[in-house]
């Protein structure tokens, strides 16, 4: 014998109303948040946030965004519950979506195929619809992430897009094969359609000859008009066509090359006539460190001379240079008496050798050229230790200063100078005391030196005690003047 139970169908008149005591109503909480004033119709709460105007929400919302960098690096950390800040006060209402979105958006960096398609998914939700310009509408979803050949996602959004508030882009290629299928290749083109307010570009480990045909147009036409240009680990196929990729870039108003390799080191210039266009007359701030630097100065220097009296004269004001040696210490000397009074700022990274061969290259170099030089940074002086001393010698040899190159070299400078900055590497404390600072000291009772505002002293060696006190103690003509600062540590600065 079976059991069978049989649903029972809804009643089909409605239900009467609950007769349960309701609360009374409440404001909703975007009204009172947003500063908007209650509403007449409901009952007052006995518990509720005091009314402020919109515009002291929004200034503490810009408040909260200037605390964040739109380039977050070492040198400028941010705290994470800022930006976390910033986006839930983006949930709350248009009012103060659009002056959170300001800060959240202003600096984009992609690495990798699945975020960076899922915001060109983002990016075509905010414009593009069915019958698009791109191409028609496609739900295949193997295709949308394999090549993302569609025309438009499958929603659309109603409010104005955050594009135009991304200043700075950064794009890193993934590693693999050199010629795998890129995802860069599928993104550039709709980065470059979307993303048209863009101020700095960053390209990370990009094989520019690696890219299809569309993508290389699309990059140099929509991104030209950047102001700041960044490539690291990048690479060409010979410095001709480095420089010709830079000169796309008419606006540049800094530019830094950070290990830039070329296959064929052949110069831009074929039997003596240039064969590149000069670069942009708007330059400001030159950076390299691991680049063909001997090429790219020549080329820089090119338009300098071209220039030189008419109304787009070019005019460098900051110089960064890393990993110079001696090979580069005549183009170096020539670039920098080619910019003279325009340099204001110079940053210098030697190699290991400026110690043991450093005459050769201040013999290149003369600051007294620049007459405004104002800001000078040094970095990688290695002071080695000295070696240990005959104990069966009466008399023991008096070892040989240290540095006597940079005492020459801060000789030459001609100009008020406000700020220096030197980052030593010592061996040990015998290695301290063989550094020229009498020499140094005397440089430093110079008029040259006389409004100088600080000088720093970075000692990268932590395993030796005392080092700081030495420098102190010998640079008294600065500690007295209370513009010394000595700091023994890990160097966190950078030459770019």
């Amino acid at each position: 014998m079976a059991i069978i139970i049989k649903p029972i169908s809804p009643p089909l008149h409605p239900l009467p109303p609950c007769r349960a005591r309701r609360p009374p109503l409440q404001p909703p909480p975007s009204l009172v948040v947003c500063g908007y004033p209650k509403s007449s119709i409901t009952s007052s709460p006995t518990n509720t946030f005091p009314y402020l105007p919109a515009e002291l929400h929004l200034q503490i919302i810009e408040m909260i965004a200037a605390r964040i960098p739109s380039i977050p690096n070492s040198e400028q950390p941010y705290d994470p519950a800022d930006l976390a800040t910033l986006c839930a006060c983006s949930l709350v209402c248009k009012l103060w979506l659009n002056t959170a979105r300001t800060k959240m958006w202003a600096g984009v960096r992609l690495s990798g195929r699945l975020r960076s398609m899922a915001l060109v998914d983002l990016l075509e939700a905010y414009t593009c619809g069915c019958g698009s310009r791109l191409n028609a509408c496609n739900d295949d979803e193997h295709s949308r992430l394999a090549v993302h050949d569609k025309g438009c996602p499958r929603g659309r959004l109603s409010i104005p897009s955050f594009a135009p508030h991304t200043m700075h882009l950064s794009v890193r290629e993934t590693r693999g094969n050199p010629w795998d299928p890129k995802w860069l290749n599928d993104a550039l083109p709709y980065l470059a359609d979307h993303l048209t307010c863009i101020r700095t570009f960053v390209l990370e480990r990009v094989t520019w000859e690696y890219l299809s045909s569309r993508s290389r147009k699309t990059c140099l036409e929509s991104f030209r008009h950047v102001k700041e240009l960044t490539l690291c680990g990048c690479s060409f196929r010979s410095p001709a066509d480095a420089c010709e990729f830079l000169a796309e870039f008419d606006k540049l108003e800094a530019l830094t090359l950070d290990g830039v390799h070329c296959s064929r080191l052949d110069a831009p210039w074929a039997n003596g006539q240039k064969c590149v266009r000069l670069p942009s007359a708007a330059l400001k701030v030159v950076g390299m460190r691991g680049a063909p630097m001997e090429t790219v100065l020549e080329w820089i220097m090119s338009g300098i001379e071209q220039r030189k009296g008419t109304d787009n004269d070019t005019r460098i004001t900051t110089v960064k240079l890393g990993g110079v040696g001696i090979a580069e210490a005549q183009v170096v000397g020539r670039f920098l008496g080619e910019l003279g009074g325009s340099l204001r700022e110079l940053r210098v990274g030697f190699d290991q050798d400026f110690v043991e061969r450093g005459d050769a290259f201040i013999d290149h170099i003369d600051l007294g050229q620049n007459g405004r030089l104002e800001g000078l940074h040094i970095f990688g002086l290695v002071v080695p230790s000295p070696p240990p001393s005959d104990p069966l010698e009466a008399e023991p040899q008096e070892q040989p200063g240290s540095l006597t190159q940079l005492t020459s070299l801060l000789s030459s400078i001609r100009s008020s100078m406000r700020a220096l900055s030197l980052a030593m590497y010592p061996a040990d404390i015998r290695a301290m005391s063989t550094v020229d600072f009498e020499g140094l000291a005397r440089v430093f009772k110079r008029s040259e030196w006389a409004e100088v505002e600080e000088v720093r002293v970075v000692i990268s060696n932590k395993g030796e005690c005392g080092l700081g006190t030495v420098v102190k103690q010998q640079l008294s003509v600065l500690n007295d003047r209370r513009v010394l600062r000595v700091s023994v540590g890990f160097d966190e600065r950078q030459v770019l």
